[in-house]
């Protein structure tokens, strides 16, 4: 279906927006929703069921995969230090619960890095991996 190829094209999550120029209202959202075609994974924010993991979660904190995290993602960075590194745009709320502070990083960003929807490409996750490194993590 035409909007499981263009939400895949965004890294597996759409906004409602999106979803709406793929075609979709909102009836059409909720028939896929309460069927398992969509994950509703925030207000206004949809993933495909096979989404990576992390990449929903990064999406539940108002973010995307950012930094060991992406890089993790895209198979260059083996090692998991049990931490979710994502990029948040510097002029939005992070939505990271207080039980969660100590599991996830966030990576204030004033201008978007390259990526998509779900994770910034694996060139800005090195240059951020790197700040963050020696940052001390």
């Amino acid at each position: 279906m035409k909007y499981q190829r263009e939400t895949t094209a965004l890294g597996g999550i759409a906004r409602r927006s999106d979803l709406r120029h793929m075609g979709l209202d909102d009836q059409a959202v909720r028939i896929f929703t309460a069927n398992g075609g969509l994950i509703r994974v925030r207000q206004a924010w949809y993933a495909l069921p096979d989404t990576h993991a992390a990449a929903v979660r990064a999406c539940e904190f108002g973010g995307r995969l950012a930094c060991a995290s992406a890089l993790r993602f895209h198979g260059q960075l083996g090692e998991d230090d049990g931490v979710l590194h994502i990029e948040i745009p510097a002029n939005s709320m992070a939505r990271v619960p207080q039980s969660a502070c100590g599991s996830v990083n966030v990576h204030w960003s004033r201008h978007p890095s390259a990526g998509n929807r779900a994770v910034v490409d694996a060139a800005a996750a090195w240059r951020q991996w790197e700040r963050c490194g020696r940052a001390g993590r």
